[in-house]
């Protein structure tokens, strides 16, 4: 299937003179072989060396390295290739990459191509230049192979194109999306949750990066909060009560009173309504506090300290991230993270800021069979039960409240639910490798989850299952942690394209399996 994209192609060469008149013949025959298999491919080729003379055509020292890329950077190409026919002076192909990112004022998408043929040394010199690009930061993706005679080479080469392609009709989202991180304020409410150093973060590492504000609060006040809002007549949570605020009596009797989900009081840590009442009154006063201090997205510890003493924070989770409240309305999405995950909540938000929708948090629980399990303790939104285009309303009744597991002492509702089969998923979670930033993602294809599964894990909490494009082990190694953010659709080439903008490293499987890195 042809693509509608444009190329820049730039053919370096060996400097010597007495090796230019060797290999010339070759080094143009090699270019041709890769412009021709890409024109047939249906795509724009803009060629470096057109309008020189014979010899000029392939670039051999600086100069025309330089007006070779000015040739091609002003025409504006989504990819630039750089192709070694046989063997060039790698420096000249670094050159090459940092020429057009300075004369087309934009990063450089580029596939460094090297033509097989055994009697020179093309691929040697491919791998040469690669080295001098990593040394530098500047990401490319290899193709090596005899591109007018075998197809699996133009395979490999179209579907690093076709990934290249995504990437830059993405620019402009992604562009807009890095522009408002500096309008972002983090909201951390509590501290390192179950000693997990992964959770935490460098704020002012955000500030100095992203431009990203931060506020800290202890958990207490959205207790304090909470308690304004509900008369008890004993213990918060166990005991009659009469709600005083509104909006809270509203989502009670949405959920309840109208039966927007389903209601299981069997398991001892929910007996009855009132706990619900209590955890919903946590997330009312966590919205006002967002209000409050102009909280953008954040995290929340829970554990230990309020899901020991007074509920968990399920309920202030799940809405939050949500498209609508638990009164059924529509509201503003903030993505949370649980236990305040710092990293996942930032990963949330750029899925967020990308897709303009919810993007959840969960827990990397299972992999086997190429099959990842994702299964949180206690909560995904509600917006993932059901697909995306399907009424929110629908997807709150979907929703199971069931009492939480043992680790909870003060117990409280779940949000658990299933996610539906067929759909693509963006998994990712940004980490640190030697403290600098790293994003590692892939996507999944979900599958049907039977409600029994919930036995083979905890019965409170919510799933999704999905096929994965990598083998097992190495997803497991690549994984910054036990966390990972999680949004509908295929945002790989944006979070590879926002990572090269941001210059921080990455490494992004496509639906093929396919891998796109860059150095942390």
């Amino acid at each position: 299937m042809a693509i509608k994209m444009k190329v820049g192609v730039f053919s370096p060469n060996d400097p010597r003179p007495w090796v230019r008149a060797d290999n010339l013949d070759l080094m143009l025959q090699h270019e041709d072989s890769l412009i021709k298999a890409l024109r047939a491919q249906g795509i724009e080729v803009i060629r470096g060396g057109d309008g020189f003379p014979r010899e000029d055509q392939i670039a051999w020292n600086t100069a025309l390295v330089r007006k070779h890329i000015k040739n091609i950077a002003d025409a504006r190409p989504e990819v630039l290739i750089i192709n070694q026919g046989s063997w060039t002076f790698p420096y000249d192909s670094v050159d090459a990459a940092t020429a057009f990112q300075r004369y087309s004022g934009d990063i450089a998408r580029v596939v460094m191509f090297s033509y097989k043929d055994t009697q020179v040394p093309g691929l040697v010199a491919g791998m040469a230049a690669g080295g001098g690009l990593k040394r530098i930061g500047v990401p490319f993706s290899s193709c090596y192979g005899i591109i007018d005679k075998d197809p699996k080479t133009v395979e490999w080469l179209m579907s690093i194109l076709k990934f290249y392609k995504k990437r830059a009709d993405a620019a402009a989202k992604v562009k807009d999306a890095i522009a408002r991180l500096g309008e972002q304020k983090f909201l951390a409410l509590g501290g390192m949750s179950l000693k997990m150093p992964t959770t935490t973060a460098d704020v002012d590492q955000w500030q100095k990066l992203y431009g990203i504000s931060y506020e800290a609060l202890d958990q207490s006040e959205m207790k304090a909060r909470a308690l304004k809002m509900v008369d008890w007549k004993g213990v918060p949570g166990e005991s009659d009560y009469t709600i005083k605020d509104s909006r809270l009596k509203d989502a009670v009797d949405f959920l309840w009173g109208k039966k927007h989900g389903k209601f299981d009081f069997s398991r001892p840590k929910f007996k009855n309504i009132n706990k619900l009442v209590y955890q919903l009154s946590f997330y009312y006063a966590t919205m006002d506090l967002c209000q409050e201090y102009s909280i953008t997205f954040g995290g929340i510890k829970c554990q230990d300290e309020i899901s020991a003493r007074d509920c968990t924070a399920c309920m202030v989770t799940a809405y939050l991230n949500n498209d609508v409240g638990p009164d059924g309305k529509k509201k503003p999405i903030i993505p949370i993270a649980c236990e305040n995950d710092m990293d996942s909540a930032l990963t949330q938000l750029w899925l967020h800021l990308l897709s303009g929708k919810p993007a959840g948090f969960g827990d990397f629980r299972d992999v086997e069979n190429g099959m990842l399990a994702i299964v949180n303790c206690g909560q995904h939104p509600p917006y993932f039960f059901g697909r995306p285009e399907e009424d929110p309303i629908r997807k709150l009744d979907c929703v199971e409240y069931l009492g939480q597991e043992i680790f909870y002492d003060a117990g409280g509702s779940a949000v658990r639910g299933r996610t539906p089969g067929g759909e693509i998923m963006t998994v990712a979670r940004l980490g640190r490798e030697n403290l600098r930033y790293i994003i590692v993602a892939t996507v999944i294809k979900t599958v049907e989850v039977d409600p029994k599964e919930h036995e083979r894990y905890n019965a409170s909490w919510p799933i999704i299952k999905g096929r994965i494009p990598i083998p097992d082990q190495l997803l497991i190694d690549i994984w910054p942690c036990n966390h990972l953010g999680f949004a509908y659709g295929d945002y790989t080439p944006h979070l590879a394209e926002m990572a090269h903008r941001l210059d921080i490293g990455f490494r992004i499987f496509d639906e093929g399996g396919r891998e796109y890195y860059k150095a942390s």
